[in-house]
């Protein structure tokens, strides 16, 4: 059922709260290893984590996967690995969160001109109520606008976009398959991309040289940030519709950026105090 006006769905809110420390367990993993070694190894874990939780998932009535889509999600899923795990190696985990929380415009956007899904004039407000939230969340004394910082903001905003299509795709699929069986399938389709790249290179790493947080960072954007957020994920878009689960992920940042704060020591600012209440206050007046 879908929540009643101005409620909260747990489903998508786990979901965004979760992937707040993919970014700073990204940063950790990528002072220690190559960029293509973190995007590859988290990938195929996930999706053998996944693949061994949809073999014991209960059997739906339409199981048969339709390949089209499934190539779809799947490279949606890998444009918003390499663009997303790119972008952190030029700018700041909060920063990225922060560009990556436009794809409700997007979303909005993309259903407003293809007329799949009603955008409310409330709906508008609540959202671009949150995105000035999210600017005022960036830091006001921020990193220079230089080359370095303008390629990991456009790789962001990149990522973001590549999330939009994801979350467009996935619901249809989770539909006829399942939650867990179509973010299996997704993560499975990029994973085959990264096999022949990451395999070779799996033998060379230097194992024992590379420290337990580097792992760590690793292991949770592999499995608490892809597998268990993404299946919640699945499940929500498929209840809710892509736009309004979008509404959440303006909840991403504000994750991301006390986790960096704690765990990197990014630093947080007065403004973003006031970003998080506008925040907040977009995503309820945005509940329809």
């Amino acid at each position: 059922m879908k929540p009643t006006s101005r409620t909260w769905a747990i489903e998508p809110l786990l979901a965004v709260i979760l992937w707040g420390g993919v970014y700073p367990g990204t940063k950790i993993a990528l002072r220690e290893l190559p960029l293509i070694d973190v995007i590859s190894l988290r990938t195929i874990v996930a999706a053998l984590s996944l693949g061994a939780l949809s073999g014991r998932a209960a059997q739906s009535p339409s199981t048969r996967p339709r390949w089209r889509v499934v190539l779809a999600v799947g490279a949606a899923q890998i444009a918003f690995q390499i663009l997303l795990n790119a972008g952190l190696q030029y700018t700041t985990a909060g920063i990225s969160a922060i560009l990556l929380a436009t794809s409700p415009l997007f979303t909005a956007g993309w259903a407003a001109v293809h007329g799949r899904e009603r955008v409310s004039t409330r709906h508008w407000l609540g959202l671009v109520s949150g995105l000035v939230g999210i600017v005022f969340m960036a830091r006001p004394d921020g990193a220079p606008l230089d080359a370095r910082h303008i390629l990991g903001a456009a790789l962001a905003l990149g990522a973001a976009v590549a999330w939009v299509s994801y979350s467009l795709v996935i619901g249809g699929l989770v539909a006829s398959a399942g939650t867990i069986r179509a973010t299996a399938w997704s993560m499975g389709t990029a994973a085959l991309l990264f096999a022949p790249v990451a395999l070779p290179r799996v033998a060379q790493l230097p194992w024992t040289h590379v420290s337990w947080q580097a792992w760590l960072g690793l292991l949770y954007s592999a499995t608490v940030g892809m597998v268990i957020a993404m299946t919640l994920w699945g499940r929500a878009v498929q209840k809710l519709g892509a736009h309004q689960a979008m509404v959440y992920t303006y909840l991403e940042p504000i994750s991301a950026v006390v986790l960096a704060w704690l765990v990197l020591g990014e630093s947080l600012s007065p403004i973003q105090v006031l970003g998080t209440a506008l925040v907040f206050a977009g995503m309820w007046y945005a509940q329809e």
